[in-house]
C-alpha cells in the first residue's frame, strides 16, 4: 500500500513539477554568425517561404501617392521556421523573416499597366531569439551583395515599432496573408 501512494506521490510531484516548468523553444540553427557576431546572409532565400507584399507602404511621413508610391517590400520567412509556426503557433528560437526592399518600377514591355519591382535596394533580416538577443530579437541589415551584418544596436526604432504594433509577437503578421488566420486562431 505504502509502495502505491508513494507512486502516486512521485507521479503527481512530476506532473505539477513539468506543469510549472517553462518550455524551453527549440533553436532551428538555421542562422549563422561570424566570429565577431554578425549575422551571415543566408545562400538559400530563393527558397524561403512568401508572407507579403506591399507597396507604399515605407518608413516615410509622406502621404501615399500612386505617381510615386515609394518601395516595394517583400517578406519571406526561412522554412523550418514556417513549418515550427504552422505546428506550434509560436515562433521557435532562430527564426528568421526577411525583408526585401524594391523601388516600384513602372510596368515595361509589353505594354501593361501598373507597377513592378525594381532592382533590389536592401534587405533587413528580423531574427527572434531569446537564448541569443537581450531583447529577444534583432535586426540586421544588408545592401546589395553584402554578405554579413551586424546587429543594429538597441534600442532602435526596428524594435520599438515591432513591439508597438507587431500583431503576433512583435511580428507584423497582419499584413501576412499565409498566416494571418493562423495568428487570429492563437489570441
Amino acid at each position: 500500500m505504502r509502495l502505491g501512494v508513494v507512486c502516486v506521490l512521485c507521479v503527481g510531484a512530476f506532473q505539477v513539477c513539468s506543469a510549472q516548468a517553462p518550455q524551453a523553444r527549440p533553436n532551428l540553427g538555421v542562422a549563422e554568425y561570424t566570429a565577431s557576431g554578425e549575422l551571415v546572409f543566408p545562400a538559400d532565400v530563393d527558397q524561403w517561404v512568401h508572407l507579403g507584399s506591399a507597396i507604399g507602404q515605407g518608413y516615410s511621413t509622406l502621404a501615399f501617392s500612386a505617381a510615386d508610391p515609394g518601395t516595394i517590400h517583400v517578406v519571406q520567412i526561412e522554412p523550418a521556421a514556417y513549418r515550427y509556426l504552422l505546428e506550434h503557433k509560436e515562433y521557435a528560437d532562430g527564426t528568421m523573416l526577411l525583408l526585401s526592399f524594391y523601388p516600384v518600377g513602372i510596368a515595361p514591355q509589353p505594354e501593361l499597366n501598373g507597377f513592378v519591382q525594381g532592382e533590389l535596394g536592401a534587405r533587413e533580416i528580423h531574427v527572434i531569439d531569446r537564448s541569443r538577443f537581450a531583447e529577444e530579437r534583432a535586426f540586421f541589415m544588408f545592401g546589395p551583395g553584402v554578405r554579413a551584418s551586424a546587429l543594429v544596436p538597441a534600442p532602435n526604432q526596428c524594435l520599438t515599432c515591432h513591439a508597438e504594433h507587431g500583431r503576433f509577437d512583435s511580428t507584423f503578421t497582419q499584413f501576412y496573408p499565409p498566416i494571418r488566420d493562423l495568428v487570429d486562431a492563437a489570441e
